[in-house]
């Protein structure tokens, strides 16, 4: 009855704690969401008084080949960057969840990519990509493998904006595979080891089941990373070749503050944001269904 209560209390005091920020934050959100819908039922260039236009930005956007290539462009860079992202960071998260003299510094070394400057990476990257004298071509052209067109060609764009996400992003999912891999019960290995389990059974059985909740966090923001890919395409393709790197916030971005057309801006945020939305329920319920 006691440690009820004190649970009792330690959750009420915490409920105190968060609550301020939760009404200045949700406040804020459900602000800047509802004047997003506003705005994507006017008419406004900025220029000029925003006037109602109804479903028209909706309509508007189904008739716009460069919007539902956007679109499309967006949830082929998801289907190609979350699942390899999540898969490659647990196996790495695995490797350095173990105690050594030099794993510290492995650790840190893995998260050097997602605290530097994506300026940086670009200009990096720029070089690795270039036809000519690239670093990737190099290699390819040092083992007698013709050189591939990494940013030219509308089939290897998104792939190589791919590539470079998981290389500047992945740091981050592994960091949270390894606290999620830390709260496993060594008692439950040691159990296994004692029933004759193997290394994979023993991964499939209980480490991936222990570590649920942070697959599935890990899933959701890695899904979320995608619909926000605005910088690689801003910085190195410029939505090309052929709008085969166009994305839905690049194209969002645009048309709000490159053409002014506000309310048609708004009116994509929307439609992207109920896409992500119906994304991520699936990818929890199959998650939860798996689980």
């Amino acid at each position: 009855m006691k440690n009820t209560l004190t649970k009792r209390r330690g959750y009420e005091s915490g409920f105190w704690f968060v609550l301020p920020s939760v009404i200045i934050l949700g406040g804020f959100g459900l602000a800047v969401t509802a004047a997003n819908v506003w705005y994507s039922l006017q008419n406004w260039s900025a220029l000029s008084a925003p006037t109602f236009a109804g479903l028209k930005n909706y309509q508007r956007f189904f008739s716009d080949s460069i919007a539902l290539r956007s679109l499309s462009n967006t949830l082929q860079y998801a289907l190609m960057y979350v699942f390899p992202t999540i898969v490659l960071s647990l196996l790495l998260a695995m490797m350095l969840n173990h105690k050594g003299r030099l794993m510290s510094f492995f650790r840190s070394l893995y998260y050097v990519p997602v605290i530097t400057s994506y300026v940086v990476v670009i200009v990096v990257w720029q070089w690795f990509f270039d036809y000519d004298i690239g670093l990737f071509n190099s290699i390819l052209g040092g083992f007698g493998i013709a050189k591939a067109p990494w940013l030219l060609d509308p089939d290897w764009a998104m792939p190589s904006l791919v590539l470079l996400s998981i290389w500047k992003n992945c740091g981050y999912t592994v960091l949270m595979f390894m606290a999620g891999l830390q709260t496993v019960d060594t008692n439950l290995y040691e159990a296994a080891a004692i029933d004759g389990s193997g290394r994979l059974s023993t991964f499939w059985h209980i480490t991936l089941p222990q570590i649920k909740p942070t697959t599935t966090l890990c899933v959701v923001m890695v899904t979320t990373w995608s619909f926000q890919m605005f910088v690689q395409p801003y910085l190195l393709t410029k939505g090309g070749p052929d709008y085969s790197t166009m994305t839905v916030t690049y194209y969002l971005y645009q048309q709000a503050f490159s053409s002014y057309n506000i309310g048609y801006g708004s009116a994509i945020a929307v439609i992207s944001v109920a896409v992500f939305l119906l994304i991520t329920t699936l990818e929890k319920r199959i998650l939860r269904e798996r689980g």
